[in-house]
């Protein structure tokens, strides 16, 4: 025979004077419980009906009740029905029971909860956090060993032992910090939901710095260099990926998830009006002849797309298969040129923002016309010019200092 009840737990009493609502899995004397995500004082639990109670009248707190009695009676049947499920199977026990329901629903599991949240955010059409979030949890995942994790669980020792297993897997240490702050934003959203009940912040004293990634411009020499690559008889997605780098040099370094979704509908008369998929920012961009002479080569009249990328499929995936295949052109590209750093797509709106900086452009302007939510941004951009920029600048200031010097 098999117990299933709902109960406080009596010995595990929270600072606000509530105890937590669990469920408790009683087989062949063997007892096992599962926490919900609710907690309640002893008055307000009926422990004969199994069920939350109060006296007070307020409309905000009867509903918080009336949800926590119909979520006790969907976790009662869910656990009967995987009970019923391992039973075709053969023996079991109440652990049996307690697993298999956290394999499938239980939120207060980490694994699941952030299956819940991506899901969540690819509904949402935000496919690329939801991409981060996959990646830092299959990683997670291998370092843990399975999916069954605790919230409860998850201490600073966990974070930093993780963070250990992935520095002796020879991973790049921007890596690292990418994979600890999706984690750190999953167990956030969980603990704002309040399925955190313990005061850990496992989280807090991580303190993570990244290796800095070299940031290159190319001079308006290299520009002309690949402007004027031969690329007769090559394959179609070389020139179509140098295109792009001129696309987004000709519009103040437009990124390759925009330039990708750009729509008929985003020109308006001499204008392409567009807003960034990033920040939801609007940006409105002037088109120039060369400009228009690249929507020209790439018109389609049976595409709703101003450019070829998303033509034959404009899902995530399809989205997610042609940047890699243009990624690996741009940076062919760079390679046939000699360059000695790797040419991608960023380069090119790295490009814009020096160019225009040499050119004596405010950094608010330049800010602006980027679409960055912040001058701080831009100044990052800015931070990383190309040596031979500060060269010339120190330069002209010796130059400055000798002609005064005696």
């Amino acid at each position: 025979m098999t117990s299933i009840k709902a109960r406080l737990n009596r010995s595990r009493v929270g600072k606000d004077g509530l105890y937590p609502l669990v469920i408790q899995v009683i087989r062949g004397r063997v007892k096992r419980e599962l926490y919900t995500p609710y907690r309640l004082k002893p008055a307000e639990f009926d422990a004969l009906s199994e069920k939350a109670v109060t006296d007070r009248r307020g409309k905000t707190r009867l509903s918080q009740i009336r949800e926590i009695n119909e979520y006790l009676i969907y976790i009662k049947d869910e656990l009967g029905k995987v009970e019923r499920s391992l039973a075709e199977r053969g023996e079991y026990t109440g652990p049996d029971i307690i697993c298999a329901f956290k394999a499938r629903n239980d939120r207060s599991n980490f694994f699941v909860y952030a299956d819940y949240k991506v899901a969540e955010l690819k509904r949402a059409g935000k496919n690329g956090t939801a991409s981060n979030y996959f990646s830092a949890v299959n990683a997670f995942e291998r370092y843990i060993g399975s999916r069954v994790l605790s919230l409860e669980d998850i201490s600073q020792k966990t974070i930093e032992d993780f963070i250990d297993f992935q520095r002796q897997q020879g991973n790049n240490p921007n890596t690292v910090v990418f994979y600890v702050k999706q984690l750190r934003a999953i167990y956030n959203k969980a603990d704002d939901q309040g399925l955190v009940y313990n005061t850990r912040h496992p989280f807090h004293r991580i303190k993570l710095k990244g290796s800095k990634t070299p940031k290159r411009a190319v001079s308006k020499k290299e520009i002309g260099k690949i402007a004027g690559l031969d690329l007769e008889g090559q394959h179609e997605h070389k020139q179509l990926a140098r295109d792009l780098f001129r696309f987004s040099l000709l519009t103040r370094g437009m990124p390759f998830v925009d330039m990708c979704y750009l729509r008929k509908e985003n020109i308006r008369k001499d204008v392409l009006v567009y807003r960034r998929r990033k920040t939801d920012q609007l940006l409105q961009v002037k088109i120039e002849p060369a400009l228009k002479a690249l929507l020209r080569k790439y018109k389609d009249d049976d595409s709703p797309y101003l450019l070829p990328m998303l033509r034959a499929d404009d899902s995530y995936k399809g989205y997610r298969y042609i940047q890699r295949r243009l990624n690996k052109r741009i940076r062919e590209l760079g390679e046939t040129l000699n360059f000695d750093f790797p040419l991608t797509f960023y380069v090119a709106r790295h490009t814009w923002a020096t160019l225009a900086h040499e050119q004596g452009i405010p950094v608010a302007v330049i800010s602006e016309g980027m679409g960055h939510t912040s001058e701080k941004t831009t100044r990052i951009y800015l931070a990383h010019l190309d040596y031979r920029v500060i060269d010339r600048a120190n330069r002209t200031v010796m130059n400055c200092w000798n002609s005064r010097s005696v």
